[in-house]
């Protein structure tokens, strides 16, 4: 019979080499929480990971995004709120100052509140900014970066409200001519038109993120289930793999001894 000087045939020991790189790999997800720690592990599984979490990166990025716009909109609604309900006192001073039994001195002080209220109206659309762009100041766009794809994108509209009520002569009004409540009721109709325009571009910022938020959610299960140590089956593979090492290496070790007990009787 054959006796194998070294101890060890050459099948048990890659076969305990294996069992310990099972060990090794099980131990390395028990304590990353993650069950590919390395391409070798699993190079197709790896890739649609990353590719998962890139989706759930761009799409948390493009919640905030959204939310930004979400704030800017916020701030014009309350700018357009807060001239609307200057407008409608201004309307009341217009209405007490055409009243005819009223005298000069009357319609003058009627006159410098209404003035104190435009002069308000001016401050409220010039401070209604984001970031420093204006809001309800100038016509223009602010686009928002609302997905993780280069052509997910949506604009928010901005007013040249200030420009538009100049020019159909609010801030020069004079609350007692005759004209002054029709000038009054045209400028709140445009605010109307733009507060509208606000909603609309709000609710469908606030659907973005809905859908965002469960598209994240979905791909991060998702993600979930392929990356993350299944820590039930991880401790039962170590435990077994340990087994198979502890008897792996008796065996190992009964082989030898009875081969050191043939040499033994072979040279005596």
């Amino acid at each position: 019979m054959p006796i194998n000087p070294t101890g060890f045939s050459t099948s048990p020991y890659n076969q305990f080499n294996q069992i310990q790189n099972r060990i090794d790999e099980n131990e390395k997800q028990l304590a990353s929480g993650q069950r590919i720690n390395s391409s070798a592990v699993d190079p197709a599984g790896l890739q649609v990971l990353i590719d998962l979490q890139s989706e759930v990166l761009g799409n948390n990025t493009a919640i905030r995004n959204s939310l930004d716009g979400v704030s800017a909109l916020q701030i014009a609604d309350g700018g357009v709120n807060q001239v609307n309900d200057s407008l409608q006192r201004i309307r009341e001073l217009s209405i007490q100052s055409q009243n005819g039994i009223l005298n000069d001195s009357d319609r003058a002080a009627l006159q410098s509140e209404a003035d104190a209220l435009l002069e308000g109206i001016r401050d409220t659309l010039d401070s209604s900014t984001f970031n420093g762009q204006s809001l309800l100041a100038e016509d223009g766009q602010l686009r928002l970066q609302t997905g993780p794809d280069a052509d997910d994108g949506q604009n928010i509209n901005t007013f040249n409200v200030a420009g538009e009520l100049e020019n159909q002569g609010l801030f020069s009004l004079n609350i007692s001519d005759a004209g002054a409540l029709d000038i009054l009721d045209s400028a709140q109709d445009f605010l109307g038109t733009v507060s509208g325009e606000i909603g609309a571009s709000q609710n469908r910022l606030d659907s973005t993120i809905n859908n965002l938020s469960q598209s994240s959610l979905s791909q991060a299960e998702s993600a979930s289930r392929i990356g993350d140590t299944d820590y039930a089956r991880a401790i039962s593979e170590r435990s077994s793999a340990l087994i198979q090492q502890e008897v792996g290496i008796a065996i190992q070790a009964q082989a030898n001894a009875s081969r050191g007990l043939v040499l033994n009787l072979l040279g005596s």
